[in-house]
């Protein structure tokens, strides 16, 4: 039984531009404007943290009408009220919704200092100021994602995502690590990213309506293997002790040199590594988090086929990277989807399976979200136990009872809906996804010497689709189940925000560069501890 999802139109302007630019997105009815931002790629700054005392996350809703909530009535003065301006994190939306967000940008807690756009503008052989442009792009094992970006004024051209067709040679850092044991394996993982980003290329020119020639850099962030990969390096000393990569901090190459279709001249930034499996996208999350200047401690994860978590405590940047697997990002799942239209990503009990799918469009499979929701249902219904075990014989409503069934070997199985469902297997990744994490939370809070009920923040990110519900993530035992849920923030993508911050800005790289030579890289994989917290992890909390 499906859920209609509400359609969002986010509008920001520019002084630059003739009218605004629309970003739409679709979420479920009550998810609060600041997290349909972010789902969106429209950033709004939170300095607060979401509570309402700030005043930095205004936006002025177009339509409907709704009434100010009490922070609201604090912040805005009487005329600003009568004209709909609401604090993004305290308002939810509930029907289809215009809103527009303030010149206060996902780029613009930076000045645009483009290295590329200054030395194009002071070459007289180039006339106009908008064909001088940049890729951003978040490079991850399972899915890629990149934004065309105008390096005079930040404006955001266009953006899209796609899988890494490198699955094809294993779904794993390190499955790929021994495909490229040898140099034909190397060249032909290198040969089929480089033409994932190529393709990506055109898509986004198209989009754009611009010239391939007219784009003069990219900025990459992924994690020490995939940057590796996309750079032909052989990454075979990752696969074993002491995980050495063949190098630390940024790397510059030019465009021609890897094969990427841009101009001639481009130039290609790899964001930098931290360690052999602490990549350029965990210091993209750094950066784009601005993380120092959160409240601390504050704990950073990143969900995805790798789980990239950081820890800040008293200014002390802590940072790992754990082989949660491609479960939350739709792979090794029976019917698993990346967050794209068609992907359940909700999921609920109420007397029977109700669940919302990504534009409104016929199911075709089930993304992170609607995983974690899932699981924590049959966890609270009892179908599944503590072990993650289906039971068949379950005491369940009729309609519920009637989807407990078996796959096609005979094993337990619980249909969503017609062809989809979760299987007994999916449980057992899920179980695995969720254990390499919470043990990599688990390990890092020891060694900073605090417990989770500490944490001041906790801010997760990844590409969700709609973001994962709060409560669900801690009943399955994916985040700390003893805080606050009002805590946890979702900041999206921000792998790839902090790699637009670094196209449009040499001081933002610089940053980046510090915050990767400051932190501390903790290798979970040989901590004598990791292994049996990562036993007692796969179990599934017992409420």
């Amino acid at each position: 039984m499906t859920q209609r999802q509400i359609k969002v139109i986010f509008q920001y302007r520019k002084a630059s531009h003739s009218g605004p630019q629309d970003r739409t997105v679709y979420v479920l009815a009550g998810t609060k404007i600041i997290e349909a931002a972010a789902i969106a790629g429209v950033t709004i700054n939170v300095p607060c943290g979401g509570a309402g005392i700030c005043g930095k996350c205004r936006v002025k809703i177009i339509s409907p009408q709704t009434m100010p909530t009490k922070a609201d009535k604090k912040m805005f003065r009487a005329d600003e009220l009568k004209e709909n301006y609401r604090l993004a994190c305290q308002n939810a939306v509930s029907e289809d919704s215009v809103i527009e967000v303030p010149r206060v940008s996902p780029l613009d807690r930076i000045v645009v200092d483009s290295d590329v756009a200054k030395r194009f503008e002071a070459d007289k052989r180039y006339a106009g100021k908008d064909k001088c442009f940049g890729i951003a792009i978040d490079l991850g094992t399972t899915t890629l994602a990149a934004s065309l970006i105008n390096l005079q004024d930040d404006a955001e051209m266009a953006v899209m995502g796609g899988l890494n067709p490198q699955v094809a040679c294993g779904d794993d850092v390190i499955s790929r690590i021994k495909h490229a044991a040898n140099r034909a394996g190397l060249d032909e993982l290198q040969r089929l990213v480089i033409g994932q980003i190529n393709g990506m290329i055109d898509q986004l020119c198209g989009q754009g309506r611009i010239r391939r020639q007219n784009i003069y850099e990219i900025t990459i962030a992924g994690n020490t293997t995939m940057e590796h990969l996309v750079c032909g390096i052989d990454p075979t000393p990752l696969g074993q002790l002491p995980f050495k990569p063949s190098w630390l901090g940024a790397n510059t190459l030019k465009a021609s040199e890897l094969e990427i279709s841009i101009n001639p001249e481009g130039i290609v930034y790899m964001f930098p590594i931290i360690g052999g499996f602490v990549g350029g996208d965990i210091a993209s999350d750094i950066l784009a988090a601005d993380i120092l200047n959160q409240p601390q401690p504050v704990l950073l994860v990143d969900i995805g086929t790798n789980g990239e978590i950081v820890l800040v405590n008293d200014n002390k940047i802590m940072a790992a990277s754990t082989a949660a697997g491609p479960a939350f990002e739709g792979a090794r799942i029976s019917c698993g989807t990346r967050a794209a239209n068609g992907a359940i990503e909700q999921v609920k009990f109420d007397g029977d399976c109700v669940y919302s799918v990504i534009g409104n469009v016929e199911p075709t499979g089930i993304c992170g979200s609607g995983l974690i929701d899932i699981t924590a249902e049959l966890l609270d219904a009892g179908i599944v136990d503590y072990t993650g075990k289906i039971n068949q014989s379950a005491e369940v409503a009729p309609k519920i009872a009637q989807r407990i069934t078996a796959d096609a070997n005979g094993q337990p199985a619980f249909v969503i809906e017609k062809k989809i469902e979760i299987t007994q297997q999916d449980i057992r990744q899920i179980q695995l996804a969720v254990g390499a994490i919470r043990a990599g939370i688990n390990i890092m809070l020891k060694k900073a010497g605090i417990n989770a009920a500490d944490l001041k923040r906790i801010l997760i990110a990844g590409g969700f689709g709609s973001f994962i519900r709060r409560n669900h993530a801690q009943r399955i035992g994916l985040l700390p189940a003893n805080i606050d849920h009002q805590i946890i923030s979702f900041i999206g993508n921000s792998s790839l925000a902090g790699a637009k911050l670094a196209l449009l800005s040499v001081k933002a790289r610089q940053k980046a560069q510090e915050f990767a030579a400051k932190a501390q890289h903790i290798e979970l994989s040989a901590d004598s501890d990791f292994q049996n917290e990562f036993a007692s992890a796969m179990i599934f909390p017992v409420v």
